[in-house]
């Protein structure tokens, strides 16, 4: 008997279909073998880039290493220099120092001052009250004093002039003792120059205006030269404020090199010095001829 139809059409796909299957099992084997040789190369390749990097590492912390001495050299060379080239700049300047904040702590340049032949008369910090005008008005209440003005505009040009003079208002005992100010120092022997240190944990370029701008004013009126520092690591920096007020300024007096800076600057070379984007440069080209 012949075969059907069917017999030949079954026979034809499976053919085809052992076809297909052989053609899949080839073509996977050749796959799988491709797969294996990028795998190397690859691998070949990452382990090339790794030893590459590793070499690359080396070099660099060789690099650091040598930066990290010549930086502990060029310390010790300004730590041991810095006194002989400060020494007898401002011989005999008389010297006043208000910290316009309380935040930061910048008293520690009086040593570095004396150290120049500066004489620190006093030192004023301005606690963070000082612009409390409430406070400040029953203050002047209990003492029965009429201020016709701002309060803490006629505090703080009394203080700065009071420094200025040598002339001690009796008001410093109550201001201190209330917590608006804290002083060292002689207040009855007058000052030939000013500096403000500034620099405060928040954005405080309101109490610049309140505070700092008002005691550049008056030394400007007494003709008395100033300058305006602060430390390199603040929070908010006053460095712009004080050069809107057209004053030289300093910003990193906790640095060596910002002592040497200051005391350059206030022995007449005038500038904008120290380590921030608000610098010219970090100290004064004392030798320019």
């Amino acid at each position: 008997m012949l075969p059907s139809m069917r017999f030949y059409i079954i026979s034809i796909v499976s053919i085809f279909v052992a076809l297909g299957i052989g053609i899949f099992i080839g073509f996977t084997m050749d796959t799988q073998e491709f797969v294996i040789e990028q795998q190397e190369i690859i691998n070949e390749i990452i382990e090339s880039q790794f030893e590459t990097l590793i070499n690359e590492n080396k070099e660099l912390k060789a690099n650091v290493n040598t930066l990290e001495s010549e930086n502990e050299y060029k310390d010790e060379y300004i730590n041991l220099s810095y006194e002989s080239i400060i020494k007898g700049k401002l011989e005999g300047l008389k010297v006043g120092i208000i910290e316009t904040s309380e935040d930061y702590v910048t008293s520690g340049i009086g040593r570095d001052l004396e150290m120049s032949g500066a004489k620190v008369i006093n030192v004023t910090t301005l606690n963070n009250n000082i612009i409390d005008k409430e406070k400040l008005s029953n203050l002047y209440k209990r003492l029965n004093i009429n201020v016709s003005k701002n309060p803490a505009e006629t505090t703080i040009t009394t203080i700065t002039e009071s420094i200025i003079s040598g002339v001690s208002s009796p008001m410093f005992e109550d201001l201190e003792k209330e917590g608006f100010i804290e002083t060292i120092g002689n207040y009855e022997e007058d000052i030939d120059y000013l500096i403000i240190c500034g620099g405060s944990y928040d954005d405080n370029s309101k109490r610049i205006n309140q505070v700092d701008r008002i005691i550049v004013g008056i030394a400007k009126k007494y003709n008395i030269p100033i300058i305006g520092v602060e430390k390199s690591n603040v929070n908010y920096s006053y460095i712009s404020g004080y050069k809107d007020l057209d004053i030289s300024t300093v910003d990193n007096v906790d640095m060596t090199i910002g002592k040497v800076a200051m005391i350059l600057a206030m022995e007449g070379i005038g500038g904008h010095y120290g380590i921030k984007n608000t610098a010219d440069g970090v100290i004064p080209y004392f030798n320019k001829e």
